[in-house]
């Protein structure tokens, strides 16, 4: 291969994939290659509401990423997190284009031909120049008073008003993470994979709170997130309405950067925060910065 980018140098030993394998070194190296160049353009000067809506979200590193401190901890890319990655993408793909058939979908447009760019519900053909072939945007997402920027998967619109849409691949590592003790069920061996879907009665928090970020930023009261279960493509759908509970502890996280960053202060820690290889902190892109004697500077 060619000498790699600039944003390829944290992964390029990391890859996963053996030398002696023909196929796969190759496929795992141009999608770390992607998703690095996907990266290295990621909006760093705003909050997003997929972060935000973690348990494990912390003002500290949201501050370390706003002001240019260098990660310490990289996180590796292999080929199964990239194939995540993609699996994700897809299935949001093919529900928007589900939804966009099903005549309700409202959001941004642009036109594969003449590159026009609009909004809309549900369009037949580009309103330019009549060409069929259309992309769907999605939603955008803002809240300058907090930082805030993203997007949502997308508005459904028909008899009963408009709903946030979000559209979540559900499989075991989802459960594993968002819900423990209902994983230690299906661990034990006392819930089957079918059992432990059936269990499912409502999104998982996390997705909850995502969910009603967006619905505060877009002023909209109202969502449906649709559940496609990994190991069946089971589907499941939930309506949900806005609560502000969930999303007021967000809301000040923010604000607590905002002030950080005028003032010049690193946040404070996090009391769950106990040590950089706490259950709050292994996972974070700056733990080792952080608890350094240079993480408060």
């Amino acid at each position: 291969m060619s000498e790699q980018p600039w944003y390829m140098q944290n992964y390029k030993e990391q890859f996963s994939a053996k030398d002696t394998q023909r196929l796969l070194p190759k496929i795992e190296a141009a999608l770390a290659i992607e998703q690095a160049e996907r990266n290295a353009h990621r909006d760093t000067e705003h909050l997003h509401p997929s972060e935000m809506c973690k348990d494990n979200w912390c003002a500290r590193s949201s501050y370390y990423k706003i002001t240019d401190v260098a990660e310490s901890d990289t996180r590796s890319l292999n080929l199964k997190s990239l194939n995540i990655f993609a699996e994700g993408n897809n299935i949001h793909d093919k529900w928007q284009r589900w939804m966009w058939k099903a005549g309700g979908l409202v959001g941004s447009w642009k036109c594969n031909d003449c590159y026009h760019e609009w909004d809309g519900k549900a369009p037949a053909q580009c309103p330019e120049c009549s060409s069929l072939s259309l992309r769907y945007k999605e939603v955008s997402i803002s809240a300058p008073d907090y930082r805030l920027i993203g997007h949502a998967d997308g508005i459904w619109e028909d008899s009963g008003g408009s709903a946030v849409i979000e559209i979540k691949s559900v499989g075991l590592g989802t459960i594993r993470w968002e819900a423990p003790k209902l994983y230690e069920g299906y661990e034990s061996g006392d819930l089957s994979l079918d059992e432990l879907w059936k269990r499912i009665k409502r999104p998982l928090t996390t997705h909850r709170r995502q969910v009603n970020l967006y619905m505060h930023c877009l002023g909209i009261h109202n969502a449906i997130v649709i559940y496609e279960w990994k190991p069946s493509q089971d589907v499941k759908e939930f309506q949900l309405s806005y609560d502000e509970e969930l999303v007021k502890p967000m809301l000040d996280g923010a604000t607590e950067v905002i002030d950080a960053l005028r003032d010049q202060v690193v946040p404070s820690r996090p009391i769950r925060a106990t040590h950089k290889s706490c259950e709050f902190c292994r996972f974070c892109s700056y733990k080792s910065h952080c608890w350094s004697k240079n993480g408060s500077q």
